[in-house]
Formats: C-alpha cells, sequence, structure tokens
C-alpha cells in the first residue's frame, strides 16, 4: 500500500483535475508522544473525464486536527473531509 503525504493530497485536489472527492476511511493506526494519534485515511478521487479515477491513503497525525471543533454529531471521516473541502474550494 502507497501512503500519500497530505501535502500531495491537496496538491491534487487544487489541481483542477478532480471533480469530487469523498473519505471512505480513517482508521487510527499508533500513537506517537510528539504527534498524537496517528491516522490513515483513504480518500476516493473523481476525476475529469480522460484521468482515472483513484483511491488514495495518505496519513495524518491528530496534530494537524483541532478535535474541539469535531461537533458531538460529526465523526472524525466527516470532519477530515471538511478539512480538505477548504483546500478543494480555496485553491
Amino acid at each position: 500500500m502507497k501512503l500519500y503525504t497530505l501535502k500531495s493530497v491537496t496538491d491534487v485536489l487544487a489541481s483542477g483535475l478532480i471533480v469530487n472527492f469523498k473519505v471512505t476511511k480513517v482508521e487510527n493506526v499508533g500513537f506517537n508522544e510528539y504527534e498524537g494519534n496517528i491516522f490513515h485515511v483513504n480518500v476516493r478521487l473523481e476525476t475529469v473525464e480522460g484521468y482515472r479515477n483513484k483511491l488514495a491513503t495518505f496519513e495524518i497525525n491528530s496534530s494537524y486536527l483541532d478535535e474541539d471543533e469535531i461537533d458531538d454529531d460529526e465523526t472524525i471521516e466527516d470532519y477530515i473531509e471538511s478539512l480538505l473541502f477548504s483546500y478543494y474550494v480555496l485553491n
């Protein structure tokens, strides 16, 4: 399994080749005293016609997540998807 960085995924989102995306799975894979919880995130990327759709897995740690902003009825998948959406819309 190839792991991408958060930066590489956000660069692809900002490229204009992605028409839709969906976080499909978030798995807690460990804990580190410096970074906190480590997550593997699967995201399905739907591309413009002429390119292949992609399922990418990237690693993120809880230091990137502001857990105070997660609503009670919101899942971690929803929260990470909203973070990625901000890169998708702003770029």
